[in-house]
């Protein structure tokens, strides 16, 4: 009995050895990626269409987004503009027509002509003007002889211009008339000497 019994388990054995394999080389043997995608090609089917769905809805989604919200580009430096000064022009108001009253600190002007020659134009100011041959004493200069260093001077006082001789020595006079101070009228006309060669008009 237990010889047979011993037997028959060595016979199992060996039949078992030489003509199956075992179930790990059975595993090893029967695996393979070839028979795996042949029998799951229809799911791997499914999962790639899946990838490339949702690579398609990421794409759309992403393109749509940057085209509703373009990237802002910000200058590295901002042009400050310049505002060119030279085309900036004060513009003064024209006067009113009939408005032809006399300036404000300028009460009249003096023509100077010297054989028959305006020779020079000085403006009547609050300051007095002096006439002469010299020009260390007299602001308004006539290099003539007939006129004395320091011959005569006009001058403002009281809303009047006035003409006072300077103790010239051929005197001063104001319409042919000699005078040693008189107040000047419009188109006055004054002369250095009797001669006459020397005559200022006055105008307001």
């Amino acid at each position: 009995m237990g010889r047979n019994s011993f037997s028959a388990c060595a016979d199992f054995n060996h039949r078992h050895r030489a003509g199956r394999p075992s179930v790990s080389m059975r595993c090893a043997a029967g695996f393979s990626l070839l028979n795996f995608l042949q029998e799951n090609s229809s799911v791997l089917l499914v999962i790639a269409l899946a990838v490339i769905a949702v690579g398609v809805l990421f794409w759309l989604v992403f393109h749509r987004r940057h085209d509703a919200f373009p990237e802002i580009k910000f200058q590295a430096e901002s042009r400050v503009p310049q505002i060119d000064v030279t085309m900036i022009e004060s513009r003064t108001e024209p006067e009113p027509e009939g408005r032809s009253g006399p300036v404000p600190g300028i009460y009249g002007k003096i023509e100077v002509r010297v054989n028959g020659q305006q020779i020079n134009t000085y403006l009547i100011t609050d300051n007095p003007l002096t006439i002469g041959r010299d020009p260390a004493q007299a602001l308004a200069i006539i290099q003539e002889a007939i006129v004395s260093k320091l011959h005569c001077s006009i001058f403002y006082r009281d809303k009047r211009v006035f003409i006072k001789d300077l103790n010239s020595t051929n005197g001063t006079y104001v319409n042919e008339e000699k005078v040693s101070e008189r107040e000047l009228q419009d188109n006055d006309v004054i002369y250095l000497g009797r001669k006459g060669t020397i005559r200022i008009m006055y105008h307001k």
